[in-house]
């Protein structure tokens, strides 16, 4: 009996200290996990010509939350938090960027106009050819109908789909013969505080369309014999029949006026003419995407028209408006992956909004 009673106690403490082995990797595992996830998936340090724009394509994290938990300035060798820090950390990185960010509305004198031994500068000192100064629109600024189903598909956050046409629209616009400027995500100047700050200087509203390559002024049609049916409107009007009142365009559907800009701020052309010897200045004001249910092109697949709005200002060194107009892009609705949405209209949008700017001075 005893024999009995020993075997079985032996078999159950083989049994518990099996269970043990298998249990404590496991756990020592875990524990490996969650701190190689402290060290490095939750941390980035910053490389030379890393972008919050390229950061938050790499880490899928929307460029509004890196800045809100780092602050807004990106430097080489910086430690990135790839989650949200404590309050206190949160509120310094604030403190920070609103110590070092210009004046609501206005620019710093400028008191020097010698390069800083930065690489690849872009000061006026170093100026080799005509410059274009690039301002992508306001995040605030996007508006569309499609974002839930292209992110959906192309397993995005919604976020991100609104600065992937941001980001890509800035990268293509860099016309032959100019040297371009962008403000957005250049890691050689403080463009973040800087973009923020143009930010509110500027006023929008709906304007009248100038002249464009590509999207020309209606023409003025000369009035032609009077037709029966004007005869019959114009006798209907001198017997006070009035004919039914059409319904009033909404001025965003007017295709003669634009989503246009003004700067308001007089210390914003001399302060970028001066530090930065910019020639040109294209303004990205508003960014769309809407369905256009109204015109199916394929009634059986459901599958409509997806019209691209782009709207735009140029002006040069002087202040002066030399294009503002708005350029419409048709697409489909069935397709809803976001790269393949950038690829096939991004480039045609940059295109277009270039052929309006002046040929660069040799």
């Amino acid at each position: 009996m005893i024999a009995i009673v020993r075997n079985k106690l032996f078999i159950i403490s083989i049994f518990c200290l099996t269970a043990l082995s298998i249990a404590s990797p496991a756990a020592g595992q875990q524990q490996l996990n969650r701190e190689h996830a402290v060290g490095t998936d939750s941390v980035y340090e910053v490389k030379q010509g890393d972008t919050f724009y390229s950061l938050s394509r790499r880490f899928s994290i929307p460029v509004d939350s890196l800045q809100n938990w780092n602050g807004t300035e990106l430097q080489a060798g910086q430690t990135l938090y790839l989650y949200r820090t404590s309050s206190r950390q949160a509120t310094a990185g604030k403190e920070v960027a609103k110590a070092k960010a210009p004046a609501t509305g206005s620019f710093p004198p400028v008191t020097s106009t010698t390069a800083s031994a930065t690489p690849n500068p872009k000061t006026a000192a170093y100026k080799t050819k005509s410059r274009i100064m690039v301002i992508p629109f306001d995040p605030y600024l996007y508006f569309s109908d499609a974002d839930d189903e292209i992110a959906a598909h192309s397993h995005v956050s919604r976020p991100e789909v609104r600065y992937a046409f941001r980001g890509r629209l800035d990268a293509l616009l860099k016309p032959q013969g100019y040297e371009t400027i962008h403000m957005l995500g250049d890691i050689y100047r403080d463009s973040v505080n800087e973009l923020r700050t143009v930010y509110k200087t500027l006023h929008y509203s709906y304007q009248d369309n100038k002249s464009s390559r590509y999207n020309p002024q209606p023409v003025v049609q000369v009035k032609k014999k009077e037709t029966p049916l004007e005869w019959a409107m114009r006798q209907k009007e001198k017997l006070n029949i009035s004919a039914p009142e059409s319904e009033a365009v909404n001025v965003a559907q007017d295709a003669s006026k634009h989503y246009g800009v003004e700067v308001k701020d007089s210390t914003f052309f001399d302060y970028f003419n001066t530090v930065y010897a910019v020639d040109y200045y294209v303004f990205i004001n508003q960014f769309e995407v809407k369905t256009n249910y109204e015109n199916c092109l394929d009634r059986a697949a459901w599958n409509y028209e997806r019209d691209f709005f782009v709207h735009y200002s140029i002006y040069n060194s002087k202040g002066e408006l030399v294009s503002g107009n708005k350029i419409k892009v048709p697409y489909q609705s069935n397709i809803n992956d976001l790269q393949r949405i950038v690829k096939d209209n991004v480039p045609s949008m940059a295109k277009r909004v270039l052929a309006d700017l002046p040929p660069a001075q040799k």
